[in-house]
């Protein structure tokens, strides 16, 4: 039995830092009264969604649609108790909503990933959560028995919860299993989030490219599933080092693949970036990003990503490059479920040092622990540098 209560497994490789929005966030479902936030929402476009429902919400301040979308939003910066009072509100105007239940759902989902990990919350509370929360996706189940997310956060929930509040490892493979049925991108999600357990690092990769490979072919026109079998290929390149050649050539391939889809999305040009990195094809990378900035001009994802590729896999002589890409980063408001500024600082930080600028490598740590303290790594390289 887990003694945690986290809802959500700890990445541990670069795949799953790359697809982190697919595993831990449910898109919006698409319901009456859709607003033109929708599809930025689907699409991962929080920063521009933001400002439309907010918009809308000086019209109608009591539309329960406009409220669960500005809770996905919040959540998408991490704003646990606007995203929880914002859904509140929804099932308060709308206590039939599907949508307003499923998004509540979510919401204490969130509030209680992060209760979780902050040592000042009691066990008390955290199962108070947990209770709550799996009220509301009873609910919403009630309401729904096919909700994508409600299935999504139950499979997560069982899978990860402890027994005491409701774990159970064989109905989150089933609840899983079930979703993909249903919608084999968003199933995906769900067993891959199951999957991404597994503490050998090949077995992990080879299993989790195998069910985007299904989700691949049961959804060939999904974005998601082709960005995320891209992001599958790259870990499992990663993983297996040299003889993974072919793994990084299926990534770029797929990663393309979705570029075609959509080239207004960021994540194949995250995958990408990583893969370009990785091959030293840096006149490619330059041109990349440059088609990722006019496309995609609020996120600067790719830029993040082959830094930290270039910083990781070791390309000392790349390392001003890094720096510059993570300067840029910050240079603008981070978008909704990326990485965060103080995230980008502790990067930095790691970068400057390579450098030998001790003094500026500080700096930056210093930024990244007062923006975040409970960003652990940087809490630690701060400790050594100082």
């Amino acid at each position: 039995m887990r003694q945690s209560l986290s809802l959500h497994s700890t990445p541990r490789r670069l795949w799953l830092a790359l697809v982190t929005c697919l595993i831990s966030v449910a898109v919006a479902s698409p319901a009456v009264g859709q607003t033109g936030a929708d599809k930025l929402i689907d699409d991962k476009h929080y920063l521009r969604a933001e400002q439309e429902i907010r918009r809308a919400l000086q019209r109608a301040p009591n539309d329960a649609h406009l409220l669960s979308d500005l809770s996905v939003v919040d959540r998408a910066f991490a704003r646990w108790d606007a995203a929880l009072a914002n859904a509140e509100k929804a099932v308060a105007v709308a206590g039939s909503s599907v949508e307003a239940h499923s998004k509540l759902a979510d919401a204490l989902g969130g509030k209680l990933l992060v209760s979780d990990a902050d040592p000042r919350v009691g066990t008390f509370t955290k199962i108070s959560l947990a209770h709550r929360f799996r009220k509301e996706i009873d609910r919403t189940l009630e309401l729904d028995p096919n909700d994508l997310d409600a299935l999504q956060d139950l499979a997560r929930f069982y899978w990860h919860a402890p027994g005491i509040v409701g774990g159970d490892k064989q109905k989150a493979r089933e609840t899983a299993d079930r979703l993909f049925r249903i919608a084999p991108d968003r199933g995906a999600i769900a067993r891959a989030d199951i999957a991404s357990d597994e503490g050998d690092a090949p077995r992990r990769a080879a299993a989790i490219e195998g069910i985007w490979r299904e989700a691949v072919a049961a959804r060939p026109e999904s974005y998601d599933a082709h960005a995320a079998l891209a992001a599958a290929y790259l870990d499992r390149a990663t993983v297996e080092g040299a003889s993974g050649a072919n793994h990084l050539a299926a990534a770029e391939a797929e990663a393309k693949r979705a570029l075609a889809m959509d080239s207004s999305r960021v994540d194949g040009y995250r995958v990408l970036a990583s893969v370009y990195v990785l091959g030293a094809r840096w006149n490619e990378l330059d041109g990349l990003l440059k088609q990722a900035r006019a496309s995609v001009p609020d996120d600067r994802a790719p830029e993040f990503s082959a830094a930290v590729t270039i910083l990781t896999s070791g390309a000392p002589q790349q390392l001003s490059r890094a720096e510059q890409m993570l300067r840029e980063y910050l240079s603008q408001a981070v978008e909704g479920r990326e990485p965060t500024s103080a995230t980008a600082h502790w990067r930095l930080g790691l970068v400057l040092e390579r450098e030998g600028r001790r003094g500026d490598a500080l700096r930056e740590l210093q930024l990244a622990v007062q923006q975040d303290g409970s960003l652990e790594a940087a809490r630690v390289d701060l400790k050594r540098l100082s």
